[in-house]
């Protein structure tokens, strides 16, 4: 009986893999929208394409009227295209091995060992990822069989059958990423056309995390509050009005300070500290104004 797997985190159990079935359909048997993007071979990134179909069915505006037929096909096209390249037909059960363990991961269930992001975050999984992300990580796991050398691995060394399935395998998947980049290239312009028709603006975004001007920045002030788990701080924002009040306020005290007439202050009163063993100088005045010399 087939060991199910519940994640893509890898285990340190020792077990016997088959490569008697490499197929994508056995490989969705397993598969989660939650495991990580990161941590997936190139199978199951394709698994995420056909996942991603699913969910995009229900658009709400036009602009995603627009996107979704179209971003339903490429996922389609994609999942396709690389079933019939690499998972449909083979001459011998070695280079069903051989095309199992690289695209599927060596344990033949869709996941790695340790998380290769490829230019995404360790943590997106495939339930939040989006169709360029996907594409990405598929080119980055596709480019890595495509530019090893098969002479650096000993089994494929050792054996001659594998070594020439394994070149053929690098020969299919460098005609897919021949195929990737058409399809890459065929959504950025849909989208840039989609994006013109519908005046979507992709500048908003960035305008939040341009410098602040001086005196028009926001500022905050701490609040003091306490509630059942104990006290703590809390950080609200103050309106440019406020601030500027505020500027104009601590203006005035600079200027009523630096005005204010010297040395026309009685010197402190000294008293014991309570402990009576030093002296303290007790202060009836602000301590920023300056001391009589």
């Amino acid at each position: 009986m087939a060991q199910t797997q519940t994640s893509n985190v890898p285990t340190n159990a020792q077990t016997q893999v088959s490569f008697a079935d490499v197929s994508l359909d056995t490989l969705k048997t397993n598969f989660r929208d939650t495991y990580k993007v990161s941590k997936g071979s190139a199978s199951q990134v394709v698994l995420g394409f056909s996942a991603m179909t699913d969910r995009l069915t229900n658009p709400s505006n036009e602009y995603q009227q627009t996107l979704y037929p179209k971003l339903r096909t490429l996922c389609q096209t994609v999942y396709n295209r690389y079933n019939d390249t690499f998972m449909t037909t083979f001459d011998s059960d070695v280079q069903r091995q051989v095309y199992g363990a690289n695209l599927n991961g060596n344990r033949n269930n869709g996941s790695l060992y340790r998380s290769i992001p490829s230019g995404v975050n360790r943590n997106l999984t495939y339930n939040f990822a989006q169709f360029g992300q996907l594409m990405k990580v598929l080119e980055s796991r596709l480019k890595f069989v495509a530019q090893r050398n098969p002479n650096t691995v000993q089994r494929y060394r050792d054996n001659q059958e594998e070594f020439a399935s394994y070149e053929r395998l690098q020969s299919s998947v460098n005609t897919f990423l021949e195929f990737l980049s058409t399809v890459n290239t065929e959504w950025t312009t849909f989208v840039a056309d989609a994006r013109t028709r519908f005046a979507v603006s992709t500048d908003q975004p960035r305008q939040q995390h341009q410098p602040r001007q001086q005196h028009q920045h926001h500022q905050y002030h701490q609040q003091r509050f306490t509630n059942q788990n104990g006290g703590g701080r809390r950080y609200t924002r103050r309106s440019d009005e406020q601030s500027e009040q505020t500027t104009q306020h601590r203006s005035q005290q600079s200027q009523h300070y630096q005005q204010r007439p010297r040395d026309q202050r009685p010197r402190q009163p000294r008293q014991q500290s309570s402990d009576g063993e030093g002296w303290q100088t007790v202060r009836n005045t602000p301590r920023h104004t300056s001391r009589q010399q």
